[in-house]
C-alpha cells in the first residue's frame, strides 16, 4: 500500500503485505478491492490496518498519513514460485476513516473509491455547447481538465472513420449539470467505455473492439488447481437477448443498430425464447458505426444476464473488467465456454478470490 500526494508521488510505502521497508510491523489486518464494470465508480476498497504510534490516525487538520480524500494506491502480490510481483489493483480516494483504540492497541478501518469521486459533486458553472463535428476526445479532455484529472489513457479510436470520431450533433450541457453524468452520457452515446484504471488514469475504450479480446486465462481442473468452487445461476429476472439502438439525430433517417443472441448453444438465444428487446434511443447517434458500437456496449454491460457464473479461485490480481476467461469444468457444472469478467474481488489478506462472469455470446 502506497500513500500518494496529489501528483501521485509516493509519500510512504508499505511493502510485502503491509511490512514497512524500515520496520518489522505488519500493518494489514484485512481488506479487499471490489471491481464492477456496471458502475461508473468501477473500483472500491476497504481495509483494516494496525495503527502503531498512531501514524494512520486522521486528524482534524488533515494531518497524518490518512485522512478523507487522501490518495492511496493498493498493490497485491502474485507468486510465481521462485519470485513474486506486485500488481496495482486500484488507486483510491479515502471516503471514510475510523479509528478504534482498545488496551493500548489501535486499528484504522478505511473505505474508499476510485477517482470517479472527483466527478461526484462537480458541476458546470454555466451552459456550454460543443458544435457538431467536435472530436469526442476533445470533449472528454475538456471535461477532465475542468475536474482536475491529471492522468489519462484515452483511446484514439483509431479503428473508426474520421466522422465516427466526432459528435454528430452539438453536445450541450446546462448550468448546474453534473460533469460526470455528462461525460458518461457522451461516452454511452458513442459506444465508449469510461472508467479509472488501477493506476488512477481516466481510461476510455472503444467498445466496438471489445468483442475481439482474446482469452487471458483458462480454468481447467485437469490442468491447474486454481479453480476452487464453481457456482452457476440461471434466472429470468431482467432477461434480454436483444439490444435495439435508435439514433434519431435525423428524424427522417433513423439509425437502427441491433445486437442479438443467436448462439445455438445459448439457453437464451432468440430461436428458443423469441426476442426480448432492450431499447435505447438517443439524438446524439447519427452514424451506423456509432449505433453499432453503442448496441454492443449495452449488450456486454447491461443486459446479458443469461448465465451468471461465480468462481472462487486462487487470487489473480492482474485481471481487468471485461477480460475474457475460459472455464472448462465438465464434470459437474457442464461448463466449457468463454466468459467475460463482469465483477471480481481482490482480497488483500486472503488467497481466495471471487469472480462473477457472463458467458461470451457470438454477435450478429
Amino acid at each position: 500500500m502506497v500513500v500518494l500526494d496529489t501528483n501521485f508521488q509516493p509519500i510512504k510505502e508499505f511493502l510485502d503485505s503491509g511490512v514497512q521497508t524500515n520496520d518489522t510491523t505488519s500493518i494489514m489486518v484485512d481488506g479487499s478491492v471490489d471491481v464492477d464494470v456496471t458502475r461508473l465508480t468501477r473500483r472500491t476498497f476497504t481495509a483494516t490496518v494496525l495503527n502503531p504510534d498512531a501514524i494512520w490516525s486522521p486528524r482534524s487538520d488533515w494531518g497524518g498519513l490518512f485522512y478523507v480524500n487522501r490518495l492511496i494506491r493498493v498493490y497485491r502480490g502474485i507468486d510465481f514460485g521462485d519470485y513474486s510481483e506486485l500488481v496495482p489493483v486500484g488507486t483510491f480516494m479515502i471516503d471514510n476513516a475510523d479509528t478504534a483504540v482498545e488496551r493500548n492497541m489501535s486499528v484504522v478501518t478505511l473505505s474508499g473509491s476510485d477517482l470517479w469521486k472527483k466527478f461526484g459533486k462537480s458541476m458546470f458553472p454555466r451552459a456550454k455547447t460543443w458544435a457538431a463535428g467536435t472530436k469526442i476526445n476533445t470533449i472528454i479532455d475538456s471535461i477532465a481538465d475542468a475536474v482536475g484529472i491529471q492522468y489519462r489513457n484515452i483511446d484514439p479510436l483509431s479503428s473508426r472513420a474520421t466522422a465516427d470520431k466526432e459528435v454528430d450533433k452539438k453536445f450541450a450541457v446546462e448550468q448546474g449539470d453534473n460533469r460526470g453524468e455528462a461525460l458518461a452520457k457522451l461516452c454511452k452515446d458513442n459506444g465508449i467505455d469510461v472508467y479509472f484504471d488501477p493506476l488512477g488514469r481516466l481510461t476510455t475504450q472503444d467498445m466496438a473492439t471489445v468483442k475481439d479480446r482474446s482469452v487471458v486465462y483458462s480454468y481447467d481442473p485437469d490442468m491447474n488447481n486454481n479453480l476452487v468452487t464453481v457456482k452457476s445461476s440461471y434466472t429470468d429476472d431482467n432477461l434480454y437477448n436483444t439490444v435495439l439502438v435508435l439514433g434519431t439525430k435525423d428524424k427522417d433517417n433513423v439509425i437502427v443498430a441491433r445486437v442479438r443472441d443467436t448462439d445455438p448453444t445459448s439457453p437464451t438465444n432468440i430461436n428458443r425464447l423469441g426476442e426480448r428487446v432492450f431499447k435505447y434511443e438517443s439524438e446524439n447517434i447519427g452514424t451506423q458505426t456509432k449505433g453499432n458500437a453503442v448496441a454492443e456496449s449495452l449488450f456486454y454491460k447491461h443486459v446479458l444476464v443469461n448465465e451468471d457464473i461465480t468462481l472462487e479461485v486462487v487470487c489473480n490480481p492482474a485481471y481487468e473488467g471485461n477480460d475474457v476467461i475460459h472455464v472448462d469444468e465438465r464434470g459437474f457444472s457442464q461448463l466449457n465456454a468463454n466468459y467475460r469478467l463482469k465483477a471480481f474481488t481482490v482480497p488483500l489478506s486472503a488467497s481466495r478470490q471471487t469472480l462473477r462472469l457472463l458467458r461470451e455470446i457470438r454477435l450478429t
